[in-house]
């Protein structure tokens, strides 16, 4: 690590991308990355170069530094590329504690060249590499908010809400945002819509509480577009998301219970995004690492990566192929991070259930600590040790 922070130090004290990218491009072609938390137990050598911290006391490594030398030449901002590329870690900070995706976002938003694509990359990589021992973010689709007219699921139904502008003044200029909390699909929001438009109604309103709205609108994408979505949410417009809001829109966006959800929030989740305490998200504290949007993108992720993975394998009547499900890697052994993904899914556990995750862990680093090899379980003796039977008591214990 020392060696590498020395070359990135000489590639910036000497103006020399090309080094910085000649270097990246070395730690990607040389250095076995195995996911965060996975079947090798530990961050990935690669990730640990590509974010070696430069400077004793300094919060920033090379990626933040890259892309603000990215600003003014377009070089550094081609370092900043390969290194996102090659699994840099994208929720770090500059020297003045900015994130580096809002700076990205900034960038772009000035219609600077080639910071569109980079911030489209960043985040896309955004909260795809977790520690799932660490923080699970499994969902379970059991009562999710539904739409209060046709009932219909909301988080796949694509949310709409009755929406304003910024601009205050009747017309369709500024921003849009919510006029309330009340989300529906789209179908009948568009539906309400029509209806009203059909009465020459003055105004539009909620068909929930009545608050007037200058039209419908689908909550934006925030893994496109987390300002435009966060702006649609900050009704008042001062820059900041009050609670009610953001617990209203994560129900209708992402499959969670809300008793879940309100547990997970007392639990310390909000403190971690709301770092005053104000029971707002200032768009910085949005922005910042471990905040909410990263927490949203992890979710994605998982609920992604669960849907290419299809429905595993029954746990007692098929062992092997399990085993072999949950091997993500394919190495032939699992890591902890593995077993809490395939314990929540089969034992029917949210990320949100504080204590229910605890009994998880308890139960796997009990099973591990008799069986497990340097933190991870091999295929061979996951078999010979008939370990999925102490695996499906776990999974009995937290059903009961």
């Amino acid at each position: 690590e020392g060696a590498c922070a020395a070359l990135w130090h000489v590639s910036l004290s000497n103006n020399l991308p090309d080094l910085a990218r000649k270097l990246a491009v070395w730690i990607g072609l040389s250095v076995n990355n195995g996911p965060i938390g996975s079947s090798v137990g530990s961050p990935s050598c690669r990730r640990r170069l590509l974010d070696v911290r430069l400077d004793p006391g300094m919060g920033d490594a090379m990626l933040a530094r890259a892309l603000e030398r990215g600003v003014q030449d377009e070089r550094w901002l081609k370092v900043a590329r390969v290194m996102v590329h090659l699994g840099a870690d994208v929720t770090g900070v500059t020297a003045g504690g900015r994130s580096v995706l809002l700076l990205a976002l900034e960038q772009a938003d000035r219609g600077h060249a080639g910071f569109n694509e980079f911030l489209a990359s960043l985040l896309e990589k955004l909260g795809d590499d977790v520690d799932h021992w660490q923080e699970p973010t499994v969902l379970i689709e059991e009562n999710t908010a539904e739409c209060p007219i046709c009932m219909e699921v909301l988080w796949t139904s694509t949310p709409t809400s009755f929406v304003s502008y910024s601009g205050r003044g009747g017309g369709v200029e500024g921003s849009p945002h919510v006029i309330c909390a009340h989300f529906f699909c789209f179908d009948c929001a568009a539906q309400q819509y029509s209806k009203q438009q059909s009465q020459n109604s003055a105004e539009f309103q909620c068909p929930i509480c009545r608050n007037a709205a200058t039209e419908v609108m689908p909550l934006p994408d925030i893994a496109i577009n987390p300002r435009l979505w966060f702006q649609f949410l900050d009704v008042e417009g001062k820059g900041q998301i009050d609670k009610n809001a953001v617990v209203q829109t994560l129900e209708a966006m992402l499959p969670i219970d809300t008793e879940n959800l309100r547990e997970s929030l007392q639990e310390g989740v909000w403190a971690q995004w709301d770092k005053a305490g104000n029971n707002c998200i200032t768009e910085r504290e949005f922005f910042d690492s471990g905040g909410l949007l990263e927490w949203v993108r992890r979710h994605q992720h998982e609920l992604r990566a669960a849907e290419v993975r299809g429905a595993a394998p029954d746990l007692q009547q098929e062992p092997e192929k399990w085993f072999k499900h949950w091997d993500v890697a394919k190495r032939g052994r699992l890591g902890k991070s593995e077993a809490m993904r395939a314990l929540c899914e089969a034992a029917r556990v949210s990320s949100l259930q504080p204590r229910r995750i605890k009994t998880l862990k308890e139960g796997i680093g009990a099973v591990w600590q008799r069986h497990a090899s340097d933190e991870v379980l091999s295929r061979d003796r996951f078999m010979k040790r008939k370990v999925a039977d102490e695996l499906k008591a776990i999974i009995d214990e937290v059903k009961a």
